[in-house]
């Protein structure tokens, strides 16, 4: 019988894809604000999933550039940099996030409306996605048949 065993990388992958895909699953505890804890969930899924990808790609760019290179080029969307606070510039993943951090604030503060904490909340989302469907094609190992 040919037994498989996890190496810590594919281990790692697994965690962190349980880590991701579970905060949907949370429920909103009495007195909280349904809405920022949307954005909190997709936040710490936003940093994870980017975290995750990003590593997986510096790993080895020249393999992902060759042979994934939606993937790669996932990647340098998410590592492109854009200004934050007029002087700054962040990576693009990390920009999402602030950006996101700071409408909720503003939100808090009564400063922003709840479709603006929407539309941050779902621009997070669009890219969260994106990084989840690459970490499931990337890290599939295709089945080879005898």
């Amino acid at each position: 019988m040919n037994k498989k065993i996890l190496t810590p990388f594919a281990a790692a992958i697994a965690i962190a894809a349980c880590l991701i895909f579970a905060p949907g699953c949370a429920t909103v505890a009495p007195g909280n604000d349904p809405i920022v804890v949307r954005a909190e969930q997709v936040e710490a899924g936003a940093i994870a999933s980017f975290d995750l990808v990003l590593n997986l790609d510096q790993a080895n760019r020249p393999f992902w550039r060759t042979n994934a290179p939606g993937f790669h080029q996932f990647c340098e969307f998410l590592r492109a940099p854009q200004v934050v606070n007029i002087t700054n510039t962040a990576p693009r993943g990390v920009a999402m996030v602030l950006s996101l951090q700071q409408v909720k604030a503003d939100y808090r503060a009564s400063r922003a409306s709840s479709n603006l904490l929407e539309v941050a909340i779902s621009t997070l989302s669009s890219a969260v996605g994106q990084a989840k469907s690459w970490m499931s094609i990337v890290t599939n190992t295709p089945v080879i048949t005898p």
